[in-house]
């Protein structure tokens, strides 16, 4: 599925959660970042993104283990993309 989905998934998904909905939200999170991961890469800023909603989600629904494992993740995430891009910049 093209990233413009992902993008649309996560704006409605912001909306439930706008709505205190949050497990509304995860399943079209989740969905989301399975596109921009399929997409983009697992290190892009969208998919980064993604799973940085999911993760505040959990957060908001009182998984806090789990949100703080993904808020891990999305770090080493944005420190990969941070690299890759150092690299390509030589």
């Amino acid at each position: 599925e093209h990233p413009e989905v992902a993008k649309d998934l996560v704006n409605l998904g912001n909306a439930f959660c706008d709505q205190s909905q949050h497990s509304e939200a995860v399943p079209l999170y989740l969905r989301a970042l399975a596109i921009d991961q399929a997409a983009l890469g697992d290190d892009h800023p969208h998919t980064v993104a993604s799973l940085s909603n999911l993760a505040t989600v959990y957060e908001a629904m009182g998984q806090k283990e789990r949100a703080r494992a993904m808020q891990s993740l999305v770090g080493q995430m944005k420190r990969n993309w941070e690299a890759k891009q150092k690299r390509l910049r030589r």
